[in-house]
């Protein structure tokens, strides 16, 4: 039999032996390490993340014009012009009744008797046009002067059997206001308005029978 020691020293010298790494793979591999740890130190931002995306499905991509410059040269700036509906808007708004206060401003500044028939006929004019606070204020100065187709007027604009919202600035009809009305428009010499008036007695008495507290408080101060 061999020697087992001379067979052990053979396979020793015939099978190959394994190369020891050598110094320098680990060197570049500590220097990559080392670079990327300094990396992360210095740089002060965090890696970027990588976002899956299902496959088949690619990302929306919107493309968008920038956004025109709030602010403009000043030679390309110009005034917006204000709309015509807001400029009437601005020219028509006044308060009822603006337009017949100037005008008996004006006639108080005169001198000289007060033109009633003027008066009488711009009065009409607003009450045509819609502008009834203008007419009212009107047929009122000029029946507190002494016209009685004014105060003929103004009873009928107090009447129940002629009220409207069209044709009075009143939320209701006014039986004592009515009454006076007709009375100075009779005793003017306005022929219709007695006759206007002996109607409206006949409309007073009615309303009082069917229990109107105002017609039959009327009543009792009829003249």
């Amino acid at each position: 039999m061999a020697d087992n020691g001379l067979q052990n020293d053979l396979y020793r010298e015939v099978s190959p032996k394994k190369r020891q790494p050598g110094p320098l793979p680990k060197m570049i591999v500590m220097l990559v390490l080392a670079g990327v740890v300094g990396f992360y130190l210095f740089s002060g931002s965090e890696p970027a993340r990588i976002v899956s995306m299902p496959e088949g499905v690619a990302p929306a991509v919107t493309t968008t014009s920038p956004a025109p410059s709030v602010i403009r040269p000043a030679s390309e700036s110009k005034p917006v012009a204000a709309a015509p509906a807001a400029n009437a808007a601005i020219q028509a708004r006044q308060n009822p009744g603006d337009s017949a206060r100037a005008l008996i401003a004006e006639f108080r500044a005169k001198k000289g008797p007060t033109d009633l028939k003027q008066i009488m006929t711009s009065a009409d004019e607003f009450s045509a046009k819609g502008m009834q606070a203008d007419a009212y204020l009107l047929y009122f100065f000029a029946a507190r002067r002494g016209e009685s187709l004014a105060a003929q007027v103004l009873a009928k604009m107090h009447d129940p059997a002629y009220y409207s919202t069209q044709n009075s600035v009143l939320d209701q009809p006014d039986l004592v206001q009515a009454y006076k009305w007709y009375r100075q428009a009779a005793r003017g010499g306005q022929a219709s308005a007695q006759n206007e008036l002996n109607s409206f007695r006949a409309q007073v008495e009615q309303l009082a029978a069917g229990g109107d507290t105002e017609a039959k408080q009327l009543l009792l101060q009829w003249q």
